[in-house]
């Protein structure tokens, strides 16, 4: 049997590389925050090693080949406590885009995309974060845990630099969930699975060429496409259509993260495969915008 190619071949082959490449793949093996079940901690070498380059070329859908082009910079871990773990991660964070890389985050829990939106502060100019989801995540806190991974989206929502958060694939919206939408409306765009049967929506109240950050968090597929999760919601978005969401942006991606792929749960590394896809086409836009 032939040795794992991680990654589809993208990694690149040594340290002296670092200075060559703005694409970093960072894994945050944290699932402190999940609320009910437990597993999204295993994903991000789950991930590089279920898209095994034996099986998958570095060449994305749009034709852009990132061969040894991506610097892996392995795992962040907890901390005695998520304070201590969110001030680990921001920090890291800003250090990547002070030297100018453009991160791409494997989770993890959806908590820990937070301290990664936190950290996008430090580029000093607002930022537009979409989001693919089943759970709006807006609860201002969930079972007195407002670092909750149910609370990830009312946490973004609420931070100056952040200029909109648009959620696609919601189909879990609850009473206290409806309340924050009618607070942060003039911020906050919700788009319902059950409203969304072809492409999604263009998000033209984000600018022409403004900063992005995607966040996915892969229950918002449906889990026909992704059964390795926590809390599967049937009903959700393809597969299709978020690989095509990703190519036809019109907006400058700074980044992105894919959260809550749940090995333990997972179905033949297929969740594995489809998270490390979409980072894969993430990357392939951003070089292409480049």
């Amino acid at each position: 049997m032939k040795k794992p190619v991680p990654f589809a071949g993208c990694f690149t082959k040594t340290a002296n590389d670092a200075t060559k490449t703005p694409w970093v793949f960072l894994g945050i093996a944290d699932d402190t925050q999940s609320t009910y079940l437990h597993g999204p901690a295993e994903a991000p070498e789950a991930m590089r090693q279920a898209y095994d380059g034996n099986c998958f070329n570095a060449t994305t859908e749009s034709g852009v080949d990132l061969a040894e082009s991506v610097l892996d910079l392995g795992d962040l871990r907890p901390r005695e406590n998520w304070e201590a773990s969110a001030r680990v991660y921001r920090a890291r964070l800003e250090e990547l885009w002070k030297s100018g890389k453009v991160p791409f985050v494997a989770g993890g829990d959806h908590a820990i995309t937070v301290p990664v939106v936190a950290a996008a502060e430090v580029l000093g100019a607002p930022i537009h974060v979409v989001q693919v989801d089943a759970h709006p995540d807006l609860y201002p806190d969930f079972e007195g845990n407002p670092s909750s991974h149910a609370c990830t989206g009312a946490r973004i929502v609420e931070m100056s630099h952040v200029e909109s958060l648009s959620q696609l694939g919601i189909r879990t919206m609850s009473a206290a969930q409806h309340a924050q939408r009618d607070r942060y409306q003039d911020k906050l765009f919700i788009y319902e699975a059950r409203d969304l049967p072809g492409a999604l929506p263009e998000l033209r109240h984000i600018p022409e060429g403004a900063s992005v950050y995607v966040t996915i968090d892969i229950d918002g597929i449906d889990p026909a496409f992704a059964p390795g999760v926590s809390h599967p919601v049937p009903g959700g978005l393809s597969a299709r259509q978020v690989l095509d969401f990703l190519g036809r942006g019109h907006w400058t991606l700074i980044g992105m993260d894919v959260v809550e792929v749940s090995p333990p749960r997972d179905f033949q590394s297929q969740t594995a495969i489809l998270g490390a896809r979409l980072l894969h086409e993430g990357m392939g836009y951003a070089a292409r915008s480049k």
